[in-house]
């Protein structure tokens, strides 16, 4: 068993000055992209897993599903919008930072997180007095990611082990990695299979992504006899999601080979929420919510460009389309306000991210015999219910005023991990099962498992008049284990040990993760006009 390894996003001295010249030469010449999987496909739609909106939002760790009267709350109980008795306008923006292995986006970020406006319709009547219209602009996720993983030991192992055995769905047109690593003789032949003779002792992983998820949600919502109120939210999500990332192994100091892989994923989706506040007691500020949202239906564009070794200067180019399904999501409130100086509110959100699932859009291309139901790709289904599993999210957040004017917010958020403890990507038994995925797309073999994810938001605003403006500063911990391919292959199975079975005696060999720092800050304004 090798010795585990840790980055914290700092360039190991290991590089040296050949190895990242050569790196940043072939970055600027081409660069590869990354099948899509279960791993990816989680990272880019699980938006519980951050708090990002207007700064009172941020501030409250996103804990307004009871309390409502805020825009951002539009995207996680649409009933809170019912609670507004005025005309409102915000914009939000800041900007975020965090680790980084890549000096010239070591510095901060901007962002732009949220644009939006309430219209308050007062209806005459005293059983329904209010009815509200409003949209707003917000991002739900922000790709800005960077880390530096270095493995110090693979005994031996390679990434190679693993794509020799994805050479059987090789075919003429094939773009995949295990298909430039065949067509330019990186594995020998062993009766009807190809394996790999290299071994190799480590290796190093750079990743930069950029972008977001970001929500365009439409409200309309109602207030019956000031003790009950719903609300409906129908979003429609755009995906820009770009990405590089960088794969070197060594024996000894050498370089084995080394892949570069550019991602670029784009579509829409859409969704609708639907939500409720009741207030039981007329006398009692207190008051509970619920809300569920369905899942979202994605239709994304997976854009690649690959290279090898820089066998090919100009880059091997893929494009898959494909369908995206993300969970149900169930959400619960609780809140209060004590007078006019404070307010709490506790809500809890469950989504059953192992029920995703993705597919391709109508190409019979795409299917392989009968393994297919429909349109869904069954094997990277399966193997996302194998991996995944449901989450838990849990957001508190406070809210004093110290004047007429002014008042403090403090928030938590706890969401725990989407991912089970022994995951794998075995690529191999994936292919066999039939995924379209991994048999024409899978150009690298790395995948991350994420950890819990912690929040604290601290926040403060003041209002004059119908001005307001609301700051928040927050603290995004998250670690991970980060692994450069999967050791499956290295099982007693005979099936999928026969890619190393021709040059290594001990099949039990492993490697570990290494441990990532995603830890990131931010600080969010938001401008504001009620009237």
């Amino acid at each position: 068993m090798s010795t585990m390894n840790t980055s914290y996003l700092y360039h190991s001295q290991k590089w040296g000055a050949r190895r990242g010249l050569s790196l940043l030469l072939l970055l600027a010449l081409s660069i590869a992209a990354k099948a899509q999987d279960t791993y990816l496909n989680e990272r880019i739609t699980n938006s519980s897993s951050d708090v990002i909106g207007t700064a009172r939002y941020v501030g409250m760790g996103g804990a307004l599903g009871a309390l409502g009267a805020d825009m951002s709350v539009i995207s996680w109980n649409p009933a809170g919008i019912g609670l507004y008795r005025k005309n409102d306008i915000a914009l939000t923006f800041g900007g975020t930072w965090g680790k980084s292995s890549i000096d010239e986006v070591n510095r901060g970020k901007g962002t732009f997180d949220q644009a939006g406006f309430v219209f308050n319709m007062k209806t005459g009547s005293e059983t329904c007095p209010y009815i509200n219209f409003a949209f707003n602009y917000q991002k739900k996720i922000n790709f800005n990611h960077n880390f530096y993983a270095d493995n110090g030991d693979l005994g031996g192992l390679s990434q190679m082990d693993q794509v020799a055995g994805l050479t059987d769905y090789v075919t003429d047109n094939n773009t995949t990695l295990a298909g430039l690593a065949q067509d330019n003789n990186f594995f020998k032949a062993d009766g009807q299979y190809l394996y790999n003779e290299i071994r190799s002792s480590n290796n190093t992983y750079t990743h930069h992504s950029e972008g977001s998820l970001q929500s365009f949600d439409f409200n309309l919502s109602t207030n019956v006899n000031n003790r009950a109120f719903l609300g409906l939210t129908v979003g429609v999500d755009n995906m820009r999601y770009s990405g590089w990332n960088s794969y070197w192994e060594f024996l000894n100091g050498e370089i084995n080979h080394d892949v570069y892989n550019d991602v670029r994923i784009t579509g829409t989706g859409i969704n609708v929420k639907l939500g409720a506040i009741i207030r039981p007691i007329e006398d009692s500020p207190f008051r509970f919510g619920f809300a569920v949202e369905t899942p979202t239906w994605y239709r994304l564009r997976n854009s690649t460009v690959m290279n090898l070794n820089d066998l090919y200067r100009d880059g091997v180019e893929s494009y898959l389309k494909f369908t995206l399904r993300s969970p149900w999501k169930v959400r619960a409130s609780l809140g209060s306000t004590i007078g006019s100086s404070f307010a709490w509110d506790v809500d809890y959100e469950y989504a059953a991210y192992n029920k995703s699932s993705m597919g391709y859009p109508g190409n019979d291309d795409y299917y392989y015999g009968t393994i297919h139901d429909g349109y869904k790709d069954v094997a990277m289904n399966r193997h996302t219910r194998d991996n995944l599993r449901g989450t838990h999210t849990l957001r508190v957040g406070l809210e004093a005023n110290a004047t007429k004017n002014l008042s403090f917010r403090l928030g938590y958020n706890l969401s725990t991990s989407a991912y089970k403890k022994d995951i794998s990507f075995d690529q191999l038994r994936i292919a066999d099962d039939g995924s379209t995925a991994m048999r024409d797309y899978a150009t690298n073999t790395n995948y991350m498992r994420l950890g819990n994810t912690n929040i604290i938001t601290l926040g403060m605003g003041y209002h004059y008049k119908k001005f307001y403006v609301d700051l928040a500063y927050k603290v995004r911990n998250q670690k991970a284990d980060f692994y450069a391919f999967d050791t499956s292959f290295t099982t007693n199975d005979p099936v999928y040990q026969r890619n190393v079975a021709s040059i290594y005696d001990d099949l039990s060999q492993t490697i570990d993760p290494v441990n990532v720092d995603l830890t990131r800050h931010t600080i969010t304004c938001t401008l504001g006009f009620k009237f």
